[in-house]
């Protein structure tokens, strides 16, 4: 128990990730372990939050400054790993490509730029799944680079933990016809209401936890993917009235039917159901039908010999 208490202490306030690749550069880059340390720690305080008060940040940021490895503004307090990328770039010999920091446009940048950018202002390299899927992003949807930015900082910050990648957090907002930063912005006060709409589902339902991941998650594609208002959403968990146990699960089921038959209003249940009430009405009709069974009067040869008068 002591243990169990001790790993949840751990890792309660997060973890800092060490890219393998800046361990297997450190002999070209004359990295010590120390360096590697001052490193992690300046992730931890964050790049434009260094505390003037933080001796050991300020002793950090002023050794890998010294290392030609960040830039420390001593006015602004702030650091800049630009210099350790470069330094990475000219190894794998790449020419290194410098963005203001005062911003970009669309037109300044290309794939290669955006991918420095991000790698450059969140202090870590992006995986190769990452960049394949802002690939796919720039690819299938026409987005605008400062678009791309915005929709993958954003989803970075708060939904990478969620079971869902960034290729389907794009397919969501390209549903909700995000085309620029303002659409955006109304695709993101969408997804942050849909917390009390999952809440009235569960409520339907009979259920008063708050929402998990999960259905989060399940409602979104309903709502983003299969287009379902709210008020359809509301009338399948009505509709589990009848089971054992409703659930999201039963509530995905339902619309899973209605979205293969094409129902996508009310109206469009209403009919249906009816539909369904006629069909069934006239098979029970069919049933009734059926011809009565005919009683058998042919008659059987009998043996009348034995008879005397």
């Amino acid at each position: 128990m002591i243990k169990q208490n001790m790993t949840a202490w751990f890792f309660e306030g997060g973890v800092i990730g060490l890219p393998k690749n800046l361990l297997g550069l450190m002999e070209p880059l004359g990295l010590t372990f120390e360096d590697i340390g001052k490193i992690v720690y300046l992730l931890y305080c964050g790049c434009d939050q260094i505390d003037p008060k933080d001796q050991y940040a300020i002793s950090a940021a002023k050794t890998l400054h010294a290392k030609g490895i960040v830039h420390w503004t001593v006015d602004e307090k702030t650091v800049d790993f630009s210099p350790m990328f470069d330094k990475i770039s000219q190894f794998l010999g790449e020419m290194p490509v410098h963005i203001e920091q005062k911003g970009f446009s669309s037109e300044e940048l290309n794939y290669s730029d955006l991918i420095k950018r991000f790698e450059r202002e969140q202090g870590h390299f992006l995986t190769l799944k990452e960049k394949q899927e802002i690939m796919e992003a720039v690819q299938r949807y026409n987005w605008s680079y400062d678009l791309i930015y915005h929709i993958f900082t954003f989803y970075q910050k708060n939904y990478r933990r969620h079971s869902y990648d960034f290729g389907f957090f794009c397919k969501m907002a390209f549903t909700a016809k995000v085309e620029d930063t303002d659409s955006f912005k109304r695709f993101v006060d969408n997804l942050e209401s849909s917390n009390s709409r999952v809440q009235e589902v569960l409520r339907r339902i009979g259920k008063y936890n708050n929402p998990t991941e999960a259905q989060k998650e399940m409602y979104l594609k309903w709502a983003n993917l299969w287009k379902f208002s709210h008020e359809m959403i509301l009338q399948a968990a009505d509709d589990t009235i009848n089971a054992n146990n409703p659930s999201f699960g039963y509530i995905d089921a339902i619309l899973t039917g209605w979205q293969e038959a094409g129902i996508a209003t009310p109206k469009d249940l209403k009919e249906h159901k009816i539909a369904l009430t006629t069909q069934k009405n006239k098979s029970a009709a069919n049933g009734n039908k059926k011809k009565p069974p005919q009683e058998n009067f042919t008659a059987t040869p009998r043996d009348l010999n034995f008879l005397v008068e």
